[in-house]
């Protein structure tokens, strides 16, 4: 399938955070301080009068001069991909042991304690995503990050449940509207672990009343039909998709964020360049991405 979008992470605006991951337990990085983002880095729209001049502030103007300045086919989004907190697919992989999980566990939807098909968090992952809140709280109302335009989410039910607990309550302090789209195209890579299936459309939109599915959402998992798990190519794949709708039907939104999956992480990453790392459970991260529409001219699709 050929690409619609070519993709590419600006560097030199956030923290590598791949080049830190080995000081990490597991090589999993976690939310650094300010997202990452470099202090005092000069900004061709930097503007010695302005009023705010936090680090934060001006990235978030240089974001929109960069959308103001360039060609008509390229448009530039900060994404903020956090990953959801501790599961309970986590915490039962983390007591079995991975030979267990892989070769037997994995395929079960539960035992008589507890479920981990579409596994929801545990306490530790409702934790997680609490402290994740004031981090976001603090990371808007005091470094002056701009506030994301629209939320997405994967439609399983540990980023549905980890989009609320971070960002409900920040939307509404800041009387914006919180109203999720979960996007199939999202969720974690096909293993054929019971985890990283879906619960029906009915049960999210009766559970989640306020989040908008997104159009053409099948009430069951289609995902369930594969005869075998995702190659990591395939996966790569599926979330290059996944940012080409987003940067077409979100194109008038300059501020992201999407919650998912460690290996989603990697696979967006890997999409559009970037250095490719896990991330710990309940971790956000930042990268400033251009995408750049292909088959176009001065906004006029040949062909």
């Amino acid at each position: 399938m050929t690409n619609r979008w070519t993709f590419q992470a600006v560097p030199g605006i956030f923290v590598e955070i791949a080049d830190i991951a080995h000081q990490y337990p597991q090589g999993k990085v976690t939310t650094q301080p300010s997202l990452g983002l470099i202090p005092g880095q000069k900004y061709p729209s930097d503007d010695p009068d302005a009023s705010d001049q936090r680090d934060w502030a001006r990235l978030a103007a240089y974001v929109r001069w960069l959308n103001e300045t360039c060609p008509e086919n390229v448009c530039y989004k900060l994404l903020y991909l956090t990953r959801h907190g501790t599961g309970v697919h986590n915490k039962v992989h983390a007591e079995v042991g991975s030979e267990a999980w892989n070769s037997r566990v994995s395929f079960q939807d539960g035992n008589d304690k507890e479920t981990w098909f579409d596994a929801f968090l545990t306490d530790v992952g409702i934790q997680q995503a609490t402290e994740l809140n004031t981090f976001w709280t603090n990371l808007i109302n005091i470094d002056g990050a701009p506030l994301p335009e629209i939320l997405y989410t994967s439609p399983l039910a540990r980023c549905l449940q980890t989009t609320s607990l971070v960002f409900s309550s920040l939307m509404s302090s800041h009387s914006a509207t919180f109203q999720p789209k979960v996007k199939e195209l999202l969720r974690e890579r096909i293993t054929m672990h019971t985890c990283d299936f879906r619960r029906p459309r009915t049960w999210i939109a009766e559970k989640y009343p306020n989040y908008k599915i997104e159009e053409g959402f099948t009430e069951d998992d289609g995902f369930r039909k594969r005869s075998g798990p995702e190659t990591r190519e395939e996966h790569v794949e599926r979330k290059q998709r996944a940012l080409e709708e987003i940067f077409e039907e979100a194109k008038d939104s300059q501020f992201l964020s999407l919650t998912v999956h460690s290996y989603a992480i990697r696979a967006i990453q890997a999409a559009v360049g970037a250095g490719v790392c896990r991330t710990r459970e309940g971790t956000s991260i930042a990268l400033l991405v251009r995408g750049e529409r292909q088959g176009q001219v001065n906004g006029t699709a040949e062909g």
